[in-house]
């Protein structure tokens, strides 16, 4: 029963930023006692269990440990179903979910963090009033993490979102935040040069296996990253460089032949479709046609294909691909999303959209 009591004792004295001293006295014992109880070398007298509950605010259950594992698949249910429903859009209930998750495992940084995330992903979230409403919130949690949590790819992963936030938040009028904020932020995350994908490629000198798969998973993450930064370069889904578009995707598709497109497949289509529409714009509606078609096609493949796969490219040999945490923009079918965004273009003409090709590609 008292296993994991020393190490809860602790995590809970850490999360009230207290030291051993200062819990001593508030309990009236020993610093020498706090430490041999942390330490698991002896345990408060049974009668004490509540008080030290009391003070955390926590069951005597929950400090000695006997429902941890029970806690721990919990807490993995409600991460299970929060990217549910994140993969379906349901953000409103996605929020209300983490924010019931965070007060049941205030000391869970992973359930906080998604909570946190959850506040900026719903529907209301490009209103000014809303992203003002919730800025108390948003900084609590952020301060929470900052200071408490010792993981970092949570810190970061939080230190992005704010940044995010606070960016949107300096766009609304009167909401008293200026870009300046965010920029404080990024000032304190790590390039690029610094992270784990980067560094993991010279970590393995003398272990050619390992160091094969880091740098395939490398070359991976690259590719989507140059998507990724060729879409953000872009005011509107019109204004791209169709060389440039064209060159990476045929880049992806040199360096990952056969739709063995992984994290870069969704980057692969949308570059595509947008190629397509400028070519219409440009007279050129045959050559948007095949682009469509191409668009549609990919995207129909990426439906079909495996929630977990392993490239087969060399470049990439080996590297799984987790479609259920890949990033997306659409619900349900990725095809049909590419569909409906086709038929609903208002750059393409009435009398385009009604030929027999363009209802042949979209139907």
């Amino acid at each position: 029963m008292t296993i994991y009591f020393g190490e809860n004792l602790k995590k809970l004295r850490k999360s009230k930023d207290l030291t051993q001293e200062a819990l001593a006295d508030f309990l009236g014992m020993s610093f020498q006692a706090i430490s041999k109880w942390e330490r698991g070398e002896t345990y408060p007298d049974i009668t004490m269990l509540p008080t030290i509950a009391f003070f955390f605010g926590v069951t005597v259950d929950s400090l000695l440990g006997t429902n941890e594992i029970e806690n721990e698949n919990k807490a993995n249910e409600y991460n299970e179903e929060y990217l549910r429903l994140c993969n379906e859009r349901k953000y409103d209930e996605a929020r209300e979910l983490m924010k019931k998750a965070s007060h049941e495992f205030p000391g869970n940084y992973e359930i906080l963090s998604k909570y946190f995330a959850a506040l900026t992903n719903n529907r209301d979230y490009k209103d000014g009033e809303y992203l003002i409403s919730i800025k108390p919130e948003m900084q609590r949690i952020y301060d929470i993490i900052c200071n408490y949590c010792t993981d970092d790819s949570i810190r970061i992963w939080s230190k992005r979102n704010m940044c995010f936030y606070l960016r949107d938040l300096s766009l609304v009028e009167n909401s008293g935040v200026d870009i300046s904020e965010a920029e404080a932020i990024l000032a304190e995350m790590p390039i690029m040069r610094n992270t784990q994908d980067y560094v993991s490629m010279y970590m393995y000198p003398f272990d050619d296996e390992k160091r094969s798969l880091s740098c395939a998973n490398g070359i991976s993450e690259m590719l989507r990253l140059f998507g990724e930064i060729m879409d953000r370069r872009h005011k509107n889904f019109l204004d791209v460089d169709d060389e440039i578009a064209d060159a990476y995707i045929n880049l992806v598709e040199k360096v990952m032949p056969d739709g063995d497109y992984g994290k870069s497949w969704y980057l692969i289509v949308i570059h595509t479709q947008r190629i397509g529409v400028r070519k219409y714009l440009k007279g050129d509606e045959k050559g948007a046609l095949e682009c469509f078609e191409k668009a549609v096609r990919l995207a129909e493949k990426y439906d079909e294909t495996p929630e977990i796969s392993i490239h087969t490219s060399p470049a990439v040999k080996g590297v799984v691909f987790d479609k259920s945490k890949a990033y997306r923009f659409w619900e349900g079918s990725f095809a049909e999303d590419i569909k409906d965004g086709l038929r609903n273009r208002p750059q393409l003409s009435e009398e385009f959209k009604n030929s027999e090709e363009f209802k042949r590609i979209v139907k």
